[in-house]
Formats: C-alpha cells, structure tokens, sequence
C-alpha cells in the first residue's frame, strides 16, 4: 500500500494543526511553510477536509482553518478516505484481470481483504491527536516540479552558488 501525496499532505497539514492548537485558526499559507507543503496543493486538500466536515474555515479578521471536530474524534481512515473519495482497501491489487474481484471467486482479493482488515483497523484506531503526538516533526522536501514558481528559481539560484 502507498498513500498519495495528497493524503500524505493532509494528515501533516492536520497533524500541524493538532500540535498548534492554541494558535488555530491557522491559514493554509502557515501550514504549507512550516510543513513543506505546496500552498496551492493544500488549499485544495483543506477545501476537501472542510467538505467532509473535518475541519472548517473561519472568515473574518482572524480567518484560517480550525477543527469541525475535537481531533481525538477524527481518526486517520477518516481523513484518508475522504482524501481517496472513498473507501480504503476495497478493490482488488489485481482489478485488471478477467475474475471479476470478488472475494468468493479470487483466492488473491479474500487474502488482500484480509490482510488489510488490520491496517484498516488500525488506521480507525488512530486519532489525528494520536497520530500528532506520536509522529516527529519534519518538513517535506519541496522538490522544484512540486514547488511554486518562485521556490523554483530560488532552488536553481542556490545550486549555481
């Protein structure tokens, strides 16, 4: 199993969150510095969590992004599967063969389902306040065909020094 960038990307942005929560509402920007995170990239991953109603956006002279929810009740299939748009683990590794997936009729899919009923398990037993706690902090890297024009040259600027 590989998680998407895009679900990568959205547990830090919530994971900042859980760890600077006296500082919340927090705007997108703020997250994507301190994170590594494209700014464009996650504002339309914050867009998505508020959709699902994991997190809300506060407007006004102290806007940004705060929880919808405590976030030791949002737990982290939660915020994966609404990143997925829908659930986790339920197709076939194999979804391009002629047996059709089920698990009656595909020896590979029963074992696959139930090898990730335990990932998915604990995945559903991980709060994002959890997952905060017990995660280092780090930044991601922001490589130049990921990163903003401008982060761009200052990466090309840096190599010719």
């Amino acid at each position: 199993m590989k998680v998407s960038k895009s679900a990568a990307y959205a547990l830090h942005a919530a994971m900042y969150m859980v760890r600077h929560r006296t500082q919340l509402p927090v705007t997108s920007e703020t997250i994507a510095k301190a994170e590594g995170i494209p700014a464009g990239y996650l504002s339309k991953i914050l867009q998505q969590l508020t959709k699902a109603g994991l997190i809300k956006a506060v407007r006004g002279k102290k806007r940004g992004y705060t929880f919808a929810r405590q976030p030791d009740e949002i737990n982290m299939l939660e915020l994966l599967e609404t990143i997925k748009k829908g659930p986790l683990f339920n197709d076939c590794l194999l979804r391009h063969c002629e047996c059709g997936g089920t698990p009656q009729n595909c020896h590979i899919y029963s074992r696959w389902l139930s090898a990730t009923k335990n990932i998915k398990k604990l995945f559903e037993e991980t709060s994002l306040e959890a997952a905060a706690w017990n995660h280092p902090e780090h930044r991601f890297d922001i490589l130049p065909d990921t990163a903003n024009t401008k982060d761009t040259k200052r990466l090309k600027n840096k190599k010719r020094i």
